[in-house]
């Protein structure tokens, strides 16, 4: 019996030390990020365009978004306003901020439940043959809880999963 208090209590205390350690990784973490990465595609810059603002294509080609819903559009049906559902739950509602055509395109997180708020640009510029891409994230974490799951996870993950989604759908071109 007292063995089984013994492993019972120091079971609790290393995953009560774990759980202090992940918040503390959390709370010590910078809540604002800023990083870009740029890649040059075998590919003109009208079909990369196409490709990163096709909203409505989002659960088709992102494992983690489940659903997309049009929340405000354009007269010529361009999404302004949308809401993502990513399959851990929650939401996040995500706004137009800046077209220029085949050129810029910026996006900004106004509201989600993981207590996150941010921007992404991209960047394209034609680099004959293909085009030169440059995506750039511009977040805020202010969840210590979620702060620290994103530095586990890697704080450009999202931003790196965004450029290698946009070459795989370009290589081999």
């Amino acid at each position: 019996m007292k063995r089984i208090l013994l492993f019972a209590f120091g079971t609790s205390f290393l995953l009560i030390g774990l759980v202090v350690l992940f918040l503390a990784v959390g709370y010590f973490q910078e809540p604002k990020f800023h990083k870009e990465t740029s890649e040059w595609l075998k590919a003109e810059p009208e079909d990369i365009w196409n490709y990163i603002t096709d909203i409505k294509d989002l659960p088709n080609r992102r494992k983690e978004v489940v659903a997309v819903k049009i929340l405000e559009s354009k007269p010529d049906g361009t999404p302004t306003k949308w809401l993502e559902t990513p399959d851990i739950g929650g939401y996040m509602i995500f706004e137009l901020k800046e077209v220029i055509p085949n050129r810029r395109w910026k996006i900004e997180l106004t509201d989600a439940s993981f207590k996150m708020r941010g921007s992404w640009t991209y960047l394209l510029e034609p680099k004959i043959p293909g085009t030169l891409v440059t995506v750039i994230e511009d977040s805020e974490i202010t969840s210590v809880p979620v702060r620290g799951a994103y530095v586990l996870a890697g704080r450009d993950a999202t931003l790196l999963k965004e450029m290698e989604l946009i070459r795989n759908r370009f290589s081999g071109r």
